[in-house]
């Protein structure tokens, strides 16, 4: 048995040097040697070959990488071993630099392998082969990747299928793309559509309106329970009878609020809403917020609209929603008919 065993190991190492001297001849590791027959020529034991030849696998690992590594990366690609990294390495220092004499061509990178070399071809080059020396045949800049035999295989660019990359087609990828164009187009139509909808809504308002109807009075009527309103902490509220006499076709008044302030230090408030009576609708009610804080002295004036309609009362409600005053003297608002606006 140990002289069968003995006999079995001599047959493999003869095989793997006429292998490594076919090499030798034919100088491009792609015909050289495998990782297993380096490992055989190593003198590594035949019980540790297929592992470590599988764990070189597993790291992608190749006979032209494996001449190259120092011991920390062949005890991290699996060769547990000491003296087996150190037997690996005794065997790739007998081996020459094979890159000194190598031909790769069309700016190909030489490889230094055990006896024999390899090519890295430029992928931008356009060229493959075992020295970079053949033109690419794929199309639509396709590249060429060379095979074990020596062949070619074309990897081809997205959207691009065949053994020369010659068949179009739409990618998943793509037709995603597409779909989310074609989805924002949509959104941006839909968009669209509804502005001008809403511009042709505007202006069929517009045109339904008449036009040169609309006319102001003024007046400039004095409203005496609203001609001198006090700042204290109450909260009241002043109905002040509208001194004129106001068409049927008054659509709104126009009211002035006039502030008179002297205050060197503290604070002064008055929150309001101006309405006409028995008008409940939010919209025909103006609001006035006013805050002072050590102003010595203040004024200013400003007018609002306030929506009336002559079937209810002709009457101004004004009401003093909060109020506030520490300090001052000679605060008080003073409220005015500034005048009214018809139309039919």
């Amino acid at each position: 048995m140990e002289k069968s065993s003995t006999l079995l190991f001599l047959t493999l190492t003869l095989a793997a040097v006429q292998i490594c001297a076919s090499a030798s001849r034919r100088s491009n590791c792609i015909y050289g040697v495998t990782v297993k027959d380096l490992l055989y020529l190593a003198r590594i034991s035949r019980s540790n070959v297929g592992y470590y030849a599988a764990k070189l696998k597993e790291n992608k690992i190749d006979q032209t990488a494996l001449g190259v590594l120092s011991t920390r990366q062949l005890q991290f690609a699996g060769i547990t071993a000491f003296r087996d990294r150190q037997k690996i390495l005794s065997l790739f220092s007998r081996d020459p630099d094979d890159c000194s004499s190598s031909r790769c061509q069309n700016k190909g990178t030489c490889r230094d392998g055990y006896r024999c070399f390899s090519c890295a071809c430029d992928p931008k080059s356009g060229y493959y082969g075992p020295s970079c020396e053949l033109k690419c045949p794929c199309l639509n800049s396709g590249v060429c990747k060379t095979t074990q035999s020596g062949g070619y295989e074309c990897v081809c660019p997205p959207g691009y299928s065949g053994d020369k990359c010659h068949n179009k087609y739409l990618t998943e990828e793509r037709l995603l793309e597409i779909e989310k164009t074609l989805q924002q187009v949509t959104t941006r139509l839909e968009e669209s559509e509804q502005q001008v909808k809403s511009q042709d809504a505007l202006i069929k308002n517009l045109q339904s309106r008449p036009t040169g109807t609309w006319q102001f009075h003024r007046v400039n009527e004095i409203l005496n329970q609203l001609e001198q309103i006090q700042i204290s902490r109450q909260a009241p509220t002043y109905s002040q009878r509208v001194p004129i006499a106001l068409p049927k076709d008054t659509k709104a008044i126009l009211i002035s609020i006039f502030c008179h302030f002297y205050n060197h230090q503290g604070h002064a408030y008055l929150n309001y809403l101006a309405y006409q009576r028995d008008n409940d609708n939010a919209g025909g009610k103006a609001e006035g917020y006013n805050t002072h804080y050590d102003v010595h002295a203040n004024t200013f004036y400003y007018e609002q609209m306030i929506p009336w309609n002559t079937a209810l009362p002709n009457e101004l409600v004004f009401r003093v929603t909060y109020s506030y005053l520490t300090g001052g003297r000679r605060n008080w608002y003073r409220v005015r008919l500034v005048g009214y606006i018809t139309s039919p």
